[in-house]
């Protein structure tokens, strides 16, 4: 390997290293095991193996590098966990979100499939020039999905959340290092790593020095002791009971423990020893609690009210839900306390 070749490899390298080490911190860190983290966390490490690929064909003289012989496949990872994390700050609660893990196993299939059935030593040239160019289409396309769950933010930039405006940003940067390899012949791989090198550091200098809006966008947990030094524990459970009564969350049938966490200013870690340590309750039963008592408020209110109805209004997104609750909490159904 000549000078400039060794010039080119160490900034290709330097920064995909880094980034390894960056997102295993986010994939193991306790301090960030909020789901958006973690699905960062995922997102840059298969964008960083894909690189370091890059990085390694672009200089090896050997082809039995097992590394590079398993082919373009895991490639398929990065557009998911990549529009994953940004509905996972924009939209916590979406659909998309609640079932990313459906998601990346329905991919992770596809990924061991192709593997299985296409290994790259034995189909070359059908993986560089069929498999590849699909998987890029695919990578692309969860690039427009999520400038288009961002479209907001872009058409209103400088008034958009630091997060969105980071995740503008951070997609944006993606779409180059796609660029960088779709445009880009086989020869020249490098110089994908070596944009890649630059734009992470460009994130990473820009954090360095504005520590406020790391921690801003990559939320961290606190330990278990953090709520103990937020004051007396009697005065949160009575914010949280405030909550209940004068705003009545429970009435949405698809209320979230990290809904009522924001409220509180509390993660969703520490909700949920809220919860679990010092009420003694599953999340459910809290919840179901506060909608028998309208249910119930309801049943003797508005007697012209179907069962069913009430339920609804309550908060309860099934008739059997209802019933079972209510049955659990004050010892008989709906319908006999009606009567």
């Amino acid at each position: 390997m000549g000078f400039t070749a060794q010039i080119l490899f160490f900034f290709g390298a330097i920064g995909v290293f880094n980034s390894l080490l960056l997102s295993l911190n986010f994939l193991f860190n306790r301090r960030f095991s909020s789901r958006s983290n973690r699905l960062f966390g995922g997102f840059l490490l298969i964008l960083s193996l894909r690189v370091i690929k890059s990085v390694f064909y672009s200089f090896s003289t050997e082809e039995p590098i097992v590394f590079l012989q398993s082919g373009p496949s895991f490639f398929l990872l990065i557009g998911p966990l990549l529009f994953s994390y940004v509905k996972s700050c924009v939209e916590p609660e979406h659909f998309a979100v609640r079932h990313w893990k459906f998601t990346l196993l329905f991919w992770i299939f596809i990924v061991i499939s192709l593997l299985l059935f296409l290994p790259f030593p034995k189909n070359v040239t059908l993986n560089k020039e069929v498999v590849l160019p699909m998987i890029n289409a695919q990578w692309l396309a969860y690039l427009l999905l999520s400038f288009y769950a961002l479209k907001s933010s872009i058409f209103d930039f400088n008034r958009a959340a630091l997060t969105h405006k980071w995740l503008v940003l951070l997609v944006s940067a993606n779409l180059v290092i796609w660029s960088a390899f779709f445009f880009v012949s086989f020869s020249y791989f490098i110089s994908g790593s070596i944009v890649f090198s630059f734009l992470f550091y460009a994130f990473c200098v820009y954090f360095f020095f504005h520590k406020k809006a790391t921690w801003e966008i990559f939320k961290r947990t606190k330990s278990d002791h953090s709520i103990a030094n937020r004051g007396d524990m009697d005065q949160l459970i009575q914010r949280l009971e405030d909550i209940m009564e004068a705003d009545k969350p429970y009435l949405n049938p698809e209320l979230k423990s990290a809904e009522l966490a924001q409220l509180l200013g509390i993660s969703t870690h520490e909700f949920s020893r809220l919860i679990n340590q010092h009420l003694g309750k599953s999340f459910s039963d809290f919840i179901n609690e506060y909608r028998v008592l309208e249910a119930k408020d309801l049943l003797v209110s508005n007697s012209n009210y179907t069962l069913e109805a009430i339920g609804n209004q309550a908060g309860f997104n099934s008739k059997s839900a209802f019933y079972k609750a209510f049955k659990k909490f004050q010892g008989t159904t709906p319908g006999q306390f009606k009567a």
